[in-house]
């Protein structure tokens, strides 16, 4: 790490370090440390101690802003044990504490072993934060007001992405538009959040470490591209930085393809009933699927709910890719006005 890095980092918690090599040793990942057989000098126990440290700074934070000692001597509080309680929880979590991690960019610092990689390693990311507060709290010797000033400094990143949810549903009241439509995909250790607005012909689509990670960087993308379609904000499409991807099936299982037809208004909802019978001693699952439109009906028989309800969520995509064949090889007939359009979403793919 260089000392124009070291200078970045230090310039972006709001502390500069009298000894530096700590701060270095905070971005140094176990996987290295290992690979050149010298355990001692990465960022866990840094790590340890920052845990603890930001559980502090949080609570003497927390309780500033919502406690004091009155007249009579007594500590008192505007705030229930619980309150307090939920919301050191929410700030400390391994969530927030990873979108902070990724605001600052950390994680292109770490320094690792080769083939090892972050992104592959869920809620690693918010070690960072913690490792960082680590090191801060021994070059200051324990100083309780910087540490407090330095978690403060760290958490405030996650702040524009922890209410992107909340102002795009906002804006769409506001608006009087539709509200936004989510849909989340598991891909292994990381999540997948498509944000769908039923008056925009796109998908916006974020991808985190849990689903509240991908969900807020889908709404924020959402949300900017508002902004840049209705001219509320003078942006160019490289300030948004919009991010308007498809979802590549070969990674969506037959149920995640079928919610995202239903989701894009290709077909109506989906309902699925499910009863257990026995055969030969043996236990089974018989799923029944259907469409609100009372023309698409399957079932099918499997050992776990699960398989069976992904069984017959393939048989669909079969039955209505069967139709739309079926429909293209009619002549067609001329449309216009809301028919055009109903037919172009229909026939459309995004993924």
């Amino acid at each position: 790490m260089d000392e124009a890095t070291l200078s970045f980092i230090q310039q972006k918690i709001g502390y500069q370090f009298v000894n530096t090599v700590l701060l270095k040793q905070a971005f140094v990942s176990p996987s290295l440390s290992d690979a050149t057989q010298n355990r001692l000098q990465n960022y866990q126990v840094l790590e340890f101690i920052g845990d603890a440290v930001l559980g502090l700074a949080v609570v003497k934070n927390l309780s500033s802003e919502f406690c004091h000692v009155d007249s009579s001597g007594q500590f008192v509080s505007s705030a229930t044990e619980g309150q307090l309680s939920e919301e050191k929880s929410r700030l400390i979590k391994n969530e927030k504490l990873a979108l902070c991690s990724n605001a600052l960019g950390f994680d292109s610092y770490l320094e690792r072993a080769h083939g090892y990689f972050l992104h592959d390693r869920k809620n690693k990311k918010g070690d960072l934060i913690e490792s960082v507060l680590g090191a801060v709290a021994i070059d200051s010797n324990w100083n309780m007001d910087v540490l407090s000033r330095v978690a403060s400094e760290l958490l405030r990143y996650d702040k524009t992405a922890e209410n992107a949810t909340e102002k795009l549903q906002n804006y769409c009241k506001k608006n009087g538009l539709d509200l936004p439509i989510y849909s989340f995909w598991n891909c292994g250790s990381r999540y997948d959040c498509a944000v769908s607005l039923q008056f925009v012909n796109e998908l916006f689509v974020g991808n985190g470490c849990s689903e509240e990670e991908s969900q807020k960087i889908a709404a924020e993308l959402a949300y900017k591209y508002l902004i840049m379609q209705n001219g509320v904000k003078k942006m160019s499409v490289e300030q948004t930085e919009v991010n308007v991807l498809n979802i590549s099936k070969k990674f969506l299982t037959p149920v995640e393809k079928l919610n995202l037809k239903y989701i894009k208004k290709e077909i109506v909802q989906p309902n699925y009933s499910f009863v257990q019978v026995t055969e030969n001693g043996k236990l089974f699952w018989i799923c029944s699927l259907s469409l609100n439109d009372n023309k698409h009906r399957v079932s099918g028989k499997a050992t776990t709910r699960k398989k069976a309800k992904q069984a017959v969520a393939k048989a669909m995509l079969d039955l209505l890719e069967n139709s739309k064949q079926e429909e293209n090889s009619i002549p067609s007939v001329k449309l216009t006005g809301i028919g055009l359009l109903k037919k172009a979403m229909i026939l459309r793919e995004n993924c």
